[in-house]
């Protein structure tokens, strides 16, 4: 009896300690809504190297995974470009020491203003590259209890006015009247039968130019704590390989595709669904 007693009192101290977990985070929550972009850099302040120990590629597939749509730093949309402030941009902080590695995500503004950062992540592992791996995915474990569900933002309301004062310049409209109706049909007509013909060549070349693209297989693996992350460093796609009750079988999950992975020689063999079909990709992994 009173080992149930004990057993249900843990239980209410855990459901407690989510809840005020939870609660303290609704005003970080908040916060994370009023940010369009999530950036995450393809090299961290703190290496020397692009995506060193894969922690780039970690970071943006645990955010997406929690329902966050990131991106890197060289893919920024013209609408980012223009107003930086609709973005949130990502850091990795290390506060590692001799006996163990220990970092932190933090999020600052356009301004260079802390918004929001996640609990410290910790591992003992000697292997740098799993360490950070582990430590990432610890930290990162805060995000499972936000969502992002963008709002807008008093930056992005602020220069909507400023673009729509473009096409005041063209109201006055005085050409109507002075253009010769006679020679419309004509222009037009020169410059439809002139552009109809590079089109044509430019389909063809460029069809001819895809399908001589060549199709890069090699993927790189890092081991996690229930398998290994595959990500691919052209196409940016990411699959993480989690272990089963089989030693042979594995899941794999991407973010838009859910099946199933052998473990080859020097690779993968993932079978998924596309609809009703079954595909089957065979995944080579760098020597």
């Amino acid at each position: 009896m009173g080992a149930l007693i004990n057993a249900t009192l843990k239980m209410i101290k855990t459901m407690a300690m989510f809840l005020f977990m939870g609660l303290s985070l609704l005003p970080a929550q908040a916060q994370l809504d009023n940010y369009k972009y999530i950036v995450v850099p393809k090299r961290f302040e703190t290496f020397k190297d692009v995506n060193q120990y894969q922690t780039s590629t970690l970071v943006k597939f645990l955010l997406t995974k929690y329902a966050f749509d990131p991106i890197y730093d060289d893919a920024i949309p013209e609408e980012l470009f223009l107003n930086k402030c609709l973005g949130l941009n990502t850091q990795l902080e290390d506060n590692s020491s001799y006996l163990q590695t220990v970092v932190a995500i933090v999020f600052y503004d356009c301004r260079g203003q802390e918004i929001f950062r996640t609990q410290e992540g910790r591992s003992k592992n000697k292997e740098f590259k799993e360490a950070f791996s582990e430590a990432i995915q610890e930290a990162m474990r805060t995000m499972a209890l936000l969502s992002h569900n963008y709002q807008g933002s008093e930056e992005e309301t602020v220069e909507e006015p400023v673009v729509a004062q473009a096409p005041d310049p063209v109201e006055t409209i005085p050409e109507p009247e002075t253009v010769i109706a006679p020679t419309e049909p004509a222009v037009v007509a020169v410059i439809m039968e002139e552009a109809a013909e590079p089109s044509v060549e430019e389909e063809t070349e460029s069809e001819a130019s895809e399908a001589t693209k060549p199709e890069i297989t090699y993927w790189e693996q890092t081991a996690s704590n229930n398998g290994f992350i595959l990500t691919h460093p052209v196409k940016e796609v990411t699959w993480a390989i989690l272990k089963t009750s089989t030693a042979e079988v594995f899941m794999a999950i991407s973010t838009t595709r859910q099946g199933v992975a052998f473990k080859q020689q020097k690779g993968w063999r993932l079978e998924y669904y596309l609809g009703d079909l079954l595909k089957v990709e065979e995944i080579q992994l760098e020597d």
